[in-house]
C-alpha cells in the first residue's frame, strides 16, 4: 500500500476501510475515503486485511468495516491486526449516512487525554438527546436522517454553551436517526434507541 514498498510511517490519522470480499465495492466507503483525504487524513480500501504488511497495519489508527461485512470476515481482520500489533480502534457499526460515518471515524481517531475530555457521554432515548459534559464549553448538536434520492438531511438541534453536568436536547421525529455532538475537536455519535442507551464513546 505504500509507494515502492517503503515501510509505513505510523500515523494515527490513517484509516483502513475494509470492504466485503463479495459483490461490488461499497459506495459509502469510497465516499468516506474521499472525505477523509480531503480533511488531510490517509485512507485506503482493502478487501483482504490479511494480505496487508504488518508494518502497514500498525500505521492505522482506525479500521472501518463496510456495511454488511460478515462476522467471520470481521474476525479475520481483527486477527490480522492483533498479529501485527495494530492498536487501531474498530468502527463496528458504520452509519449509512456519510457525514455521520465521518464523525464516527473522527471519534475513533481521538487520541487526546481521556481525563481532559469535555464531552463525556451522548445518548438519544425517547426523543431526547442526553449530553454530559465535564466542564463548561460550547456544544453543537446536529441530527441526521436519510432524505429522498439518497441524500442526507441535517438539522441543527442545539448550538450553545453548556455548563458542567447534563443537558437535554429535544430530537424531533424523524430527526433522531443519528445525533452528532461536537465540542472543538471532540465528537460523539449516537443512534436513536427507543428502549435503551446506545454506545457512546468509541475506544
Amino acid at each position: 500500500m505504500t509507494d515502492g514498498g517503503a515501510p509505513a510511517v505510523p500515523d494515527e490519522r490513517r484509516v483502513l476501510l475494509v470492504d466485503s470480499p463479495a459483490g461490488p465495492r461499497a459506495a459509502p466507503l469510497a465516499r468516506l475515503a474521499v472525505a477523509l483525504r480531503a480533511g488531510g487524513r490517509g485512507a485506503e480500501i482493502t478487501r483482504d486485511a490479511g494480505a496487508v504488511d504488518a508494518a502497514e497495519l500498525r500505521a492505522y489508527g482506525a479500521v472501518v468495516f463496510a456495511p454488511g461485512t460478515g462476522e467471520a470476515e470481521r474476525a479475520q481482520v481483527r486477527a490480522a491486526c492483533a498479529a501485527a500489533g495494530c492498536g487501531a480502534v474498530f468502527v463496528e457499526d458504520p452509519a449509512p449516512l456519510p457525514p455521520v460515518l465521518l464523525a464516527q471515524v473522527e471519534q475513533a481517531l481521538w487520541r487526546g487525554p481521556v481525563d481532559g475530555l469535555r464531552l463525556a457521554r451522548l445518548t438519544v432515548v425517547g426523543g431526547q438527546a442526553r449530553l454530559e459534559v465535564t466542564e463548561a464549553c460550547r456544544v453543537r448538536v446536529t441530527g441526521y436522517r436519510p432524505g429522498p434520492l439518497g441524500r442526507v438531511r441535517a438539522r441543527e438541534l442545539f448550538d450553545g454553551r453548556v455548563g458542567p453536568g447534563g443537558r437535554r436536547v429535544g430530537v424531533p421525529v424523524p430527526w433522531g436517526m443519528y445525533v452528532v455532538a461536537r465540542c472543538g475537536a471532540e465528537v460523539l455519535v449516537a443512534r436513536v434507541s427507543p428502549q435503551g442507551a446506545p454506545p457512546h464513546r468509541t475506544g
